[in-house]
């Protein structure tokens, strides 16, 4: 009890919001809509785990997938990461609007999933390859979703550090 409590300390409020509350929501939907059970009844710490880990797949989802189709649909409009860094640094309230964005777009990220994965519960019982393959695929695509998730976030370090860069030559 006391690792978890060591745990729980040091979460931030964005992995929270982000990851673990859309993690555990994910995981009862998947529970008590689709029919996957991923939620271990007798051990806390290895549910938390799960909720964490589901978070994180739906948090790079919603970034990979759901945020490019929104701009596609012009449903958001994209913003350089020049600027936002920028305006990060000169008004601090932009995290807090940033977190619950990221928040909101998690969650359309957890009915997306849950919707997948009942598609996919009935391809499964209609579709002898995805009988004989489920888990193979599911590891791919989790494969797959971490490492453009990887690129991407190194070319978020890149360019966070060409700003501050320019910013110091500036200065």
């Amino acid at each position: 009890m006391e690792a978890l409590q060591q745990l729980i300390d040091k979460l931030s409020q964005y992995s929270f919001l982000t990851n673990i509350l859309p993690g555990a929501v994910l995981m009862i939907t998947l529970k008590y809509f689709v029919g996957y059970d991923f939620i271990i009844d007798d051990n806390w710490f290895l549910t938390g785990v799960m909720f964490y880990f589901a978070g994180m797949v739906c948090n790079r989802f919603s970034s990979l997938l759901i945020k490019p189709l929104l701009e596609a649909l012009h449903i958001v409009k994209p913003l350089p990461y020049k600027d936002y860094i920028s305006g990060e640094k000169k008004d601090t309230k932009i995290l807090t609007l940033n977190t619950d964005n990221n928040a909101y777009r998690a969650y359309i990220a957890v009915f997306c999933i849950s919707l997948l994965a009942y598609l996919y519960k009935h391809l499964l019982s209609r579709i002898n390859f995805f009988i004989d393959y489920q888990w193979p695929i599911v590891i791919v695509l989790l494969i797959l979703l971490f490492v453009f998730s990887y690129r991407k976030q190194t070319k978020y370090i890149k360019d966070r550090i060409e700003a501050n860069s320019r910013k110091d030559i500036q200065e």
